[in-house]
């Protein structure tokens, strides 16, 4: 199946800055100009441009053009993420340590958890979630669910995921709490029955078809979010 024409744009113009056709300061071709030689309407290729500068690829000013600001997304590690640059840092500064790897049938349970049809296959890998490069404790308790029939096993498991692939997925987050349970409380090396936050990616294909569920739990102490406004 056919990815829409402002993904395909938009790994297209990704490919070119990580390649250094468009290094950072240059400018990349006007949304007239993108159209024109594309044959592409002004929303698609304005879509296209948006993926870009979510993942701080770009700088958009009005009279000032596009602007190549970084080759690479923007890093920083964030469990509730808001943009695609986030969840990039998130699977690219964190691993799954010790994974556990299974392949599931969604019982009731499981189905209401995760939100997907019950009696539909997953392929499962779940374990303690570490930054990467440090004896720092487990930041949380990760599973990560991905459809059976697709092919991308290997790569979820080892996490080497890049923008390319995220621009042509939309990702729905939900935070909701709950408290450890002895085995999990025991894994994370916290108290029993400690506090937890958890937070459930759900990342839809394109063509708007759940294609993995990641639900990472954290003890509250190690969970933080820093907003700021104005």
């Amino acid at each position: 199946m056919t990815d829409p024409q402002h993904v395909l744009l938009a790994q297209e113009l990704i490919a070119r800055i990580k390649s250094g056709e468009f290094r950072v300061g240059d400018k990349l071709p006007t949304e007239l100009e993108l159209c024109e030689s594309r044959s592409l309407a002004r929303g698609t290729v304005r879509q296209a441009l948006k993926h870009l500068e979510d993942a701080g690829l770009i700088s958009r000013r009005r009279g000032a053009g596009t602007t190549v600001a970084s080759p690479q997304p923007v890093d920083g590690y964030h469990a509730f993420v808001t943009s695609r640059a986030d969840m990039l840092a998130f699977v690219n500064g964190t691993r799954i340590r010790d994974p556990e790897v299974n392949e599931v049938v969604a019982q009731p349970d499981l189905s209401q958890r995760i939100g997907v049809p019950t009696g539909s296959e997953w392929y499962c890998v779940s374990g303690p979630r570490v930054l990467r490069d440090t004896a720092l404790p487990p930041i949380c308790w990760s599973e990560l669910y991905l459809r059976a029939d697709l092919p991308h096993r290997r790569m979820m498991l080892t996490g080497r995921f890049d923008m390319t692939n995220l621009v042509r997925q939309r990702i729905v987050q939900e935070v909701t709490a709950t408290t450890l349970s002895r085995s999990l409380s025991g894994l994370l090396d916290v108290e029993n029955d400690s506090a937890a936050l958890v937070v459930t990616h759900r990342h839809y294909s394109s063509n708007d078809v759940l294609e993995a569920v990641g639900v990472h739990t954290h003890p509250v102490e190690r969970y933080r979010i820093v907003t700021a406004v104005g």
